[in-house]
This record gives structure tokens, C-alpha cells and sequence, in this order.
């Protein structure tokens, strides 16, 4: 994530939460022109700043990076989801299969109607 990125999540997040770069100044404890250039880009976010911000907006360092707010999952979690999609794939290979089964059925009835149309015409 660059830092362009980060500053447009910050600047976002600000406007959502209706501060303004005043009030953000304050809260940091940072001149208003620090916070201008932090938004503006001009400032490097990735530094001690990310965390005082995301303190600010109560949320997280890493909602304000990657500008979504990641999911937690415990092995758990992730256990359900692998046999969630484990019988998914397993409905659709049964699924394939019977699809086959009756393609190869339609393929015979071609042939045979090919047959039958072929003895018809001698």
C-alpha cells in the first residue's frame, strides 16, 4: 500500500466521521499544516502517525492502510469455511458428472438417429 493510498483511507475516514484537519491537528497534538501535509501526502504516513490517526477514528492501523476493515478468523473459522466449500465442490463434481452422463446419452441418440436417417435413405 503506497502512500497515497493511505492518505486518500485517512482523508475518507475524516470526512465520514465529519472532523475537520483542524480538529485531527489538535487531536494528534500537530500543527495544522503538519496534519495538511500528512493528508496531502507530503508528509510520510508509515510512520508513528498511522497509530495516533487510527487511535483518533477508534479503528485500526490496518483499516486505515488497506482501507477496509480486515476480517478476523480463528483456525475455527477457517476449518468451517475449507468443509463449506469442500461440499460445495463436491456437489458440483457430482453435478459434472451427471451432466456428462447425459451428454454421452445425447451423443448415443445423435448416433442412432444418424443411423436410422441413413437406412431411410437407401
Amino acid at each position: 500500500m503506497d502512500n497515497i493510498s493511505i492518505k486518500d483511507n485517512i482523508r475518507k475516514v475524516r470526512q465520514r466521521r465529519r472532523l475537520t484537519q483542524e480538529e485531527m491537528a489538535h487531536r494528534l497534538n500537530i500543527s495544522i499544516t503538519a496534519y495538511r501535509d500528512l493528508e496531502k501526502g507530503k508528509t510520510s504516513i508509515l510512520n508513528n502517525y498511522v497509530g495516533q490517526i487510527a487511535d483518533v477514528f477508534d479503528t485500526s492501523a490496518e483499516e486505515l492502510v488497506l482501507g477496509y476493515k480486515p476480517i478476523q478468523m480463528g483456525i475455527q473459522d477457517v476449518k468451517e469455511v475449507r468443509e463449506e466449500y469442500q461440499g460445495k465442490v463436491f456437489n458440483l463434481e457430482r453435478r459434472i458428472q451427471d451432466l456428462e452422463k447425459v451428454i454421452r446419452l445425447l451423443e448415443e441418440n445423435i448416433q442412432s438417429k444418424d443411423q436410422i436417417i441413413s437406412m431411410l435413405k437407401k
